[in-house]
C-alpha cells in the first residue's frame, strides 16, 4: 500500500536523518516494481543477517593455520591475507598477535618467528636508542699522539652530513697532515 508521505516527513516522525530513510527504501524495495514493503524489508534484513560473516573463534583449525604460516615466516598480516585467498578460517591480525604474546608469557617460542623477534619498536631519536652508534668506538681524546702532531700522512678525519629528509648526503675526508680535503655527494 502506498500512502504518499514525503521522505522528509517520515524522517522527522521517526527522528532519523532523511538519508537514513532514503537508504532504507533503496535497499529494501522490491526490485521488480520499486515498491517498499515492511514485510519484504524484514525478510531482506534477515537474509542479510544470515549471509553476514560470523565472528571466527580461535579454534584448533585456526591455531593449526597460524602455526603453519608462522613456520613459513609469514607475518600476522600476511597470514590474514593468505587465509582469505585460500578460503581458510582465520581470526583478526590483533588476535593472532595476542595468541603469540600469550604463548611467550607461558615460556613459548612463537614470538621468535616474528620479524621483530618480540622486540619493542623504538622511535628514531629516542634518548636510549642505539641507532647510528658505531660499535666499539673510541673517544677522540684517546687517539695516539702522532695523530695529534699531524706529521703522518694517512691519518684521516671522515664526516658524513645527511641532508634534509635523508634525501642526500655529503662525505668529507680530510688528511690531517697535508690538509688535503676530498668532498663528494653520496647517492643511493
Amino acid at each position: 500500500m502506498e500512502i504518499g508521505i514525503p521522505k522528509s516527513q517520515i524522517s522527522e516522525y521517526i527522528d532519523k536523518d532523511k538519508s537514513v530513510v532514503c537508504r532504507e527504501i533503496k535497499r529494501n524495495s522490491d526490485k521488480r516494481n520499486a515498491k517498499y514493503s515492511a514485510n519484504l524489508a524484514d525478510k531482506k534484513a534477515k537474509e542479510r543477517q544470515l549471509k553476514k560473516p560470523k565472528k571466527v573463534m580461535f579454534t584448533a583449525i585456526v591455531e593449526t593455520n597460524v602455526l603453519y604460516y608462522l613456520g613459513l615466516d609469514y607475518s600476522p598480516e600476511q597470514m590474514g591475507g593468505r587465509a582469505v585467498l585460500e578460503g581458510q578460517e582465520m581470526v583478526s591480525i590483533e588476535r593472532i598477535y595476542q595468541y603469540i604474546w600469550a604463548d611467550k608469557k607461558k615460556g613459548g617460542h612463537l614470538y621468535k618467528y616474528l620479524r621483530t623477534k618480540g622486540k619493542k619498536y623504538c622511535k628514531r631519536g629516542h634518548l636510549k636508542g642505539r641507532r647510528g652508534l658505531i660499535k666499539d668506538r673510541m673517544d677522540i681524546d684517546l687517539r695516539p699522539k702522532i695523530v695529534e702532531d699531524k706529521i703522518r700522512i694517512g691519518d684521516l678525519e671522515i664526516d658524513l652530513v645527511v641532508g634534509k629528509a635523508h634525501k642526500g648526503a655529503l662525505l668529507t675526508i680530510n688528511d690531517r697532515a697535508t690538509g688535503l680535503l676530498f668532498m663528494d655527494k653520496v647517492r643511493k
